[in-house]
C-alpha cells in the first residue's frame, strides 16, 4: 500500500454509499481504528471485510493516537473510520492527523460520504460560501456563544444538533432570528430522508418529527437586520409596559441583538416610552 494511515469516510446512512475504493482499502489495511467496534462491524460485514479491530474515539483520542502512530511507524498499514461520514469532521481523526505530520507518518484522506455538503446541497439556501459550526453545545454558555456568532455571520451556517436538544434550539432561533431561514434535514440517505425550509417565525414544533439525526441550515444574516438599536422600541416599550426591570430589558435586548450590555443600558434608561 502507497501510505501508512488511511483516513476513510463511512456512509452516512445507507450503507450501499462507501465507495469501491474505500472498501478495497479497508480489505487491505492491516488495522482497523473505529469509534465504536460493535457499530463498525455492521458495516464491515455488509462487505465481506474481516480484519482486527481497534477502539479510537473522543475519550481515547489522545493516547490511541500515539499508539496507531507507534504501529504505524514499525511498518503497520491503518485504516480509520468513524460511526458514520468523515473521520475529522465533528468525529476523532484531527488529533492524529497533526501527528502524522509531526512524525512524518505518511497518510491520505479519501473522498466519501459527508452529512456536511449532502445536507447544504440539498438545502437550495446559497452554497457560494459557508460556515460548519459543528454540534450545538448543551450548556446555555456555549448555545449563547454560538448565537452571538451567528447574529454577525453573512455566510450560510452548518450546524448539527441532537433529536433531543432541537426543540429547544428552533425555541432560540424563533426568538433570535425569526426571519431568516432554516433547513432542517433529517435522515440524510435513509429511509425516511427529510428536507424542509422553513422561514423562522412559521416553524409549528408539532408538525415536525423528532426522530433521527439532524442537520441544520441557517440561512445567513439578512441585510434588511439592521445594527439600529431603535428597531426595538416597540419590544422595549413593551416590557416597561409589562413591568419587566431594566435588568430584565438589557439581557432580552442583548440576547437578540450585536449591541454591548452598556449601549443597550443606556438606551434603556433614556428611553421615552411615550
Amino acid at each position: 500500500m502507497d501510505y501508512q494511515i488511511y483516513f476513510v469516510p463511512t456512509s452516512i446512512g445507507n450503507l450501499e454509499d462507501m465507495t469501491l475504493r474505500a472498501i478495497n482499502t479497508l480489505k487491505e489495511v492491516d488495522l482497523i481504528a473505529c469509534e465504536d467496534t460493535r457499530e463498525s462491524k455492521k458495516l464491515l460485514d455488509f462487505y465481506d471485510i474481516s480484519k482486527p479491530l481497534t477502539s479510537y474515539h473522543k475519550f481515547n483520542e489522545q493516547a490511541k493516537s500515539e499508539e496507531l502512530i507507534k504501529k504505524a511507524s514499525e511498518g503497520m498499514t491503518i485504516g480509520v473510520i468513524s460511526d458514520q461520514g468523515m473521520p475529522g469532521m465533528s468525529d476523532p481523526g484531527e488529533i492524529l492527523i497533526k501527528k502524522c505530520i509531526e512524525n512524518n507518518i505518511s497518510y491520505t484522506i479519501l473522498p466519501g460520504p459527508s452529512s456536511i455538503l449532502t445536507a447544504l446541497i440539498g438545502s437550495g439556501q446559497d452554497m457560494s460560501a459557508f460556515t460548519f459550526y459543528g454540534f450545538i453545545g448543551k450548556k446555555s454558555k456555549e448555545k449563547n456563544e454560538l448565537y452571538e456568532k451567528l447574529k454577525n455571520e453573512e455566510k450560510t451556517s452548518i450546524i448539527f444538533d441532537s433529536v433531543h436538544n432541537l426543540p429547544k434550539t428552533i425555541e432560540d432561533l424563533k426568538e433570535i432570528f425569526p426571519e431568516r431561514k432554516l433547513t432542517i434535514a433529517r435522515e440524510l440517505t435513509k429511509k425516511f430522508e427529510e428536507y424542509k425550509t422553513y422561514t423562522i417565525k412559521d416553524i409549528d414544533p408539532e408538525k415536525i418529527t423528532f426522530k433521527g439525526e439532524f442537520v441544520l441550515i441557517l440561512e445567513g444574516r439578512k441585510e434588511e437586520e439592521t445594527d439600529d438599536i431603535s428597531s426595538f422600541d416597540d419590544k422595549i416599550r413593551e416590557m416597561i409596559n409589562d413591568g419587566k426591570s431594566t435588568k430584565e430589558i438589557v439581557k432580552k435586548i442583548k440576547k437578540e441583538s450585536s449591541f454591548s450590555k452598556n449601549e443597550i443600558y443606556e438606551y434603556v434608561i433614556n428611553f421615552d416610552k411615550d
